[in-house]
Order: C-alpha cells, then sequence, then structure tokens
C-alpha cells in the first residue's frame, strides 16, 4: 500500500473519537455542503430519458448492461438468502438513491412485497413513479410503492414512511453511497436512515466506487487524474496534503450518465461506522472478481441482457469501440483458433472494462441487539470470517 493510502488509514485511528459519537443529533449543513448536493439533484433531474431504443447507441452500451446484471445478481442471490427458511416470506425494500427506478423490474423478479424509493432528485422520483405505473399497467399485479423526494444524507427518512414502524428485510444504495461522504454527519445520516428500520437479519447491499482504485490509478498518472473516450477522473484535491477521510472530492464524467462531483469512500472507515449502526461486512468484492464468482451461474442473465459484445465482429456490424480496444480478446480468439476452436467469444472493450474495474459490490447484515443501562443498543457481531475478494 503507498504511503498515502497508509496516511489514510492513519487517519481513520486518529479519528475515531469523532466516529465513535453514535448521537442521533446531525449537525446543520453548511451552505457550501447544501450547494454540493444541490448540484448533484440539479445533475440528475436534467439527464434526459431517451427510452430503451436509444440505449443501443450509447458508447457504454454494454458496461451498462454488465453495471445492470451485477445489480440483477447481487439482488437475487441477497433476496434468495432472506428466503432460505422460509421461501414465501414477504420481503419489504429500501431502495435508497434510486433514481429513476432502474432497479423496478429486478424488485418485480425478487418478487419483493413493497419497496420504498428515496432520492434527492425530486424530478428522477417523479419518473420513478411514473416507471412504477406503466409497469403496473402492463403486468398487473406488482408490489406495492412509496416514493420519497428526500436528501438522504440529511432527512430522517423514518418520519416520511407511510408507516413510521416499518421494518425492511433488504436495504439496497446502487451507485449512490458516496455522496454522502462529503461529510462525517452525512454518512452518518445514511447509515442511521439505512439501518433504523432494517430488521435483524436483513441485508444492506450496495455498489460504490473503490477509493483505493481510483487512488491507485491517481497516483500513476502526471496530473492526478485519468480515463479515456467514455469516461474521466479528476482529484479536486491536493494529495500532498493527504486524502480527507470526508469531503474528497473528486470530479467524474461518464458518457452520458454522470457529470458531477463525488467523494471517495474509505472503506476500512465505511465499516468501521457501519460497524456502529450494527451492520456488519460479510461480502465485498470488486466487481471483476464478482463476476468471476457468479458469472458461470448466472451466464443465462449474462446472455439475456446482452452484458458482452461479440468478437470478431459478426458481417456488417462494427465493434462500438476502436479496433485496438480489443487486443485482449483478439488474442484470445487466435490461440482458440490455433486449437480448432473458430467460435466467437463474447466481450468488452478495454475502455468500458476500465469503468466497470472501478466499481465494487458489498453486503451487510443487520445484527441483533441488546440494550445498555442508558438504553443504547449494543450490537451482537457474529464471529464468522467476512468474505471478501479482491482489494
Amino acid at each position: 500500500m503507498s504511503e498515502s493510502l497508509e496516511s489514510l488509514d492513519d487517519g481513520i485511528k486518529e479519528n475515531t473519537n469523532d466516529a465513535n459519537d453514535t448521537t442521533d443529533d446531525y449537525e446543520v449543513p453548511s451552505k457550501r455542503a447544501r450547494s454540493h448536493a444541490n448540484v448533484v439533484a440539479a445533475h440528475y433531474n436534467h439527464i434526459e430519458e431517451k427510452g430503451v431504443q436509444e440505449r443501443f447507441n450509447s458508447p457504454i452500451f454494454y458496461l451498462r448492461n454488465f453495471n445492470n446484471w451485477v445489480k440483477s445478481v447481487l439482488i437475487q442471490e441477497y433476496t434468495d438468502r432472506i428466503r432460505e427458511k422460509d421461501y414465501g416470506k414477504v420481503i419489504r425494500v429500501l431502495d435508497i438513491c434510486c433514481g429513476k427506478g432502474g432497479d423496478l423490474g429486478k424488485w418485480q423478479k425478487a418478487r419483493a412485497e413493497h419497496v420504498v424509493f428515496a432520492d434527492i432528485a425530486d424530478v428522477s422520483i417523479d419518473q420513478c413513479k411514473s416507471r412504477y405505473d406503466d409497469l403496473k399497467r402492463r403486468i398487473g399485479r406488482l408490489f406495492t410503492a412509496e416514493f420519497i423526494a428526500a436528501d438522504c444524507t440529511r432527512d430522517v427518512l423514518r418520519h416520511k414512511y407511510h408507516d413510521p414502524s416499518i421494518k425492511f428485510d433488504l436495504a439496497s444504495c446502487q451507485f449512490g453511497l458516496h455522496y454522502s461522504f462529503e461529510s462525517l454527519a452525512q454518512a452518518r445520516r445514511m447509515l442511521a436512515n439505512i439501518s433504523e428500520c432494517l430488521k435483524p437479519g436483513g441485508y444492506f447491499i450496495g455498489t460504490v466506487p473503490d477509493a483505493y482504485e481510483i487512488v491507485s490509478r491517481c497516483q500513476k498518472s502526471q496530473d492526478g487524474a485519468f480515463g479515456n473516450r467514455i469516461f474521466n477522473i479528476k482529484l479536486l484535491f491536493d494529495p500532498a496534503n493527504g486524502y480527507p477521510l470526508f469531503g474528497a472530492k473528486y470530479d467524474f464524467h461518464l458518457e452520458g450518465v454522470v457529470d458531477c462531483p463525488e467523494f471517495l469512500v474509505n472503506f476500512e472507515l465505511f465499516v468501521k461506522l457501519a460497524t456502529e449502526y450494527g451492520l456488519e461486512l460479510t461480502y465485498k468484492a470488486g466487481f471483476d472478481d464478482f463476476y468471476k464468482k457468479y458469472g458461470q451461474k448466472h451466464k443465462y442473465l449474462l446472455q439475456k441482457i446482452k452484458c458482452f459484445e461479440v468478437y470478431p465482429p459478426v458481417s456488417g456490424k462494427a465493434l462500438l469501440g476502436s479496433e485496438s480496444e480489443y487486443g485482449h480478446a483478439k488474442a484470445y480468439s487466435e490461440s482458440m483458433t490455433s486449437n480448432g476452436n473458430s467460435e466467437s467469444l463474447g466481450t468488452m472493450s478495454s475502455c468500458e472494462w476500465e469503468v466497470a474495474t472501478i466499481y465494487l459490490v458489498f453486503a451487510f447484515k443487520k445484527c441483533k441487539n441488546t440494550w445498555d443501562a442508558n438504553g443504547k443498543p449494543l450490537y451482537i457481531t457474529s464471529d464468522k470470517e467476512t468474505s471478501t475478494s479482491g482489494k
């Protein structure tokens, strides 16, 4: 590990006094913090809904499909775990930072009974509700749902539920948790929103940019930036002064999807904070390792949603990227041909794969708790070893 990352880890130890303050009082967000929240909300509110057909023309067509495969498998695996002892169990879900409702169909396939959708962007929430209504008209019976436009890093979601006493079996935060790491108060509010209505034994699953991967690639560049034809990342702070535990802002541009600042999530600190809210890490893996583990088991879905590009391309169809982006596929194809196998293979351009491997998946389990003399929860963690892979 680099000296910079070591200093970041040292920073966790130096900030344990702040991190151990588990009171429910959160600092009033500064004008600067509110301004960034407005930027994020405005960005996602203004992303045009172009429809399914337009996605076929996207330069990140296969990347988007692969990301959807990761989310689909993650959701299916953990709803299956919840139902291990009761196949007909009613499942209630919190989809936090839900965006426009990209996972609506996944919750339907997972046989969710009720889903609460929450997001900072009110236009996105409106589009999510519209998608839900359309899906319900098409298939008839669908899970019940409620839709909340709120800043999940500052607002108490429990106060906005139709039933404030609701208990969730699963909480999901896909590609959104990093916005809460603008400050300690925001990270705490996000974790409180996730944990406080989650049943003991329930799961919190999600996907998030891997800060260690981003830092590693930035350190190899000359100017603290890296990217290719479809994405760019640039640090917006000086690494010479260390890596802040919170507010470590970087600019992220991903063609047609993201174009706004985000924040690095120190995963070790994330795990530490989550533990204080009764959330115990049970799984962590980079997208590449997640694919290695579940690719064969969910191979049919990979093919169904077209996660990989055919190489060599079929006659009359061009590759999504330039030929130079498929050197890995060409070498493998030639080796297969030399062994008497001339079949096409499924692959992804190196540009898209460079983006996919920035991300990781995680799963936490909500612990059972007892109460101390002051009426505060004491969480009982398991002795099982956490399953991790990748970094």
